[in-house]
Parts: structure tokens; C-alpha cells; sequence
């Protein structure tokens, strides 16, 4: 049985030509093939054994190089604000292009408890661009600036803001 050593092959581009440097196994053979066509260069190792490029494992003495330290944005353009609604904050609901955060107007006494089964059932319903009734509640599309859609029932009225 013959040992046979395996020799690292380097490939390099000057001047426009291909170089291909590298030793053969002890048997003479060639380690690796080139080929060059219009402009490219390919390269395949003929080796005993599957040689990959890829990383085996992190190297956990490696530096981390820092970004950029940028400053804190101390406001808004006013072209990228958004409008003011007031109301309470509730959890999120899936919209027809995502999540929609659901807000309830002043006015009533519902909670986020009451509204969010409805928001969550009414939420992908929106892209219908229709009123729908869900659980007693009146909802369709919405006449105010930056809510989407609202439901009201009696007093309470709940709406969909874009995140």
C-alpha cells in the first residue's frame, strides 16, 4: 500500500492570466485541474478525500470589530411622523400585509380583554374593504387619518394603526 500526501493548491489571477501553484501526491500525480474560459476561472482538486471551504467551527480568540458609533436621533421629520391617536394601546392582531397594533378610543369602557378576540377575527378580514359584523361589533374601514379599520359597538370603538 502506498501513503499518499495531499499538498494545498493556490490559485491566482496576475495580469489577467490563471496560475495555478500547488505539489502533487508522492505518486507524481497532478493535485488539481484549471480551466479558464472567457474571463472565468474554475478549479476542481483531485484529492482522496472531500475538501470543503467552509468553516468548521468559530474561532473563539477572534477580535469583534466594532460598527459605527452613531448618535441618538433626537427627532422625527415631520414627513415621517405619524399621526397622533390617542387611545389605549393594546397587543397586535394580523392585518392582510401584517401585524396591526389595536388601539381603543377614549369614550368607552371596553378593555383589551373585550376587543382582541374581535380585532383578531376581524384583522385578516380587512383586505375585504367591507363592514362585517364580528360578535356584535360594527367593523369596516376607517375615515380617520393613519387607523385603517375601527369597530365600534355601542360607545366603545377599537381601530387598527399600521406598526
Amino acid at each position: 500500500m502506498v501513503a499518499m500526501r495531499t499538498w494545498p493548491l493556490a490559485v491566482a489571477v496576475v495580469g489577467g492570466a490563471l496560475l495555478l501553484g500547488g505539489c502533487g501526491a508522492d505518486s507524481g500525480d497532478v493535485a488539481g485541474t484549471v480551466s479558464s474560459t472567457a474571463g472565468t476561472a474554475t478549479t476542481a482538486a483531485t484529492s482522496p478525500s472531500s475538501v470543503s471551504d467552509a468553516p468548521t467551527s468559530t474561532d473563539p480568540s477572534a477580535t469583534a470589530v466594532p460598527g459605527p458609533r452613531l448618535p441618538a436621533a433626537t427627532s422625527v421629520p415631520a414627513s415621517k411622523e405619524g399621526p397622533a391617536i390617542a387611545g389605549t394601546r393594546c397587543d397586535t392582531a394580523n392585518g392582510p400585509e401584517g401585524a396591526l397594533r389595536v388601539v381603543i378610543f377614549p369614550g368607552g369602557s371596553a378593555d383589551c380583554g373585550a376587543v382582541m378576540p374581535v380585532a383578531r377575527t376581524f384583522g385578516p378580514l380587512i383586505a375585504t374593504g367591507r363592514d362585517q359584523d364580528v360578535d356584535g361589533w360594527s367593523c369596516g374601514p376607517s375615515q380617520t387619518t393613519g387607523v385603517l379599520a375601527k369597530c365600534t359597538k355601542g360607545s366603545d370603538s377599537f381601530g387598527f394603526l399600521p406598526q
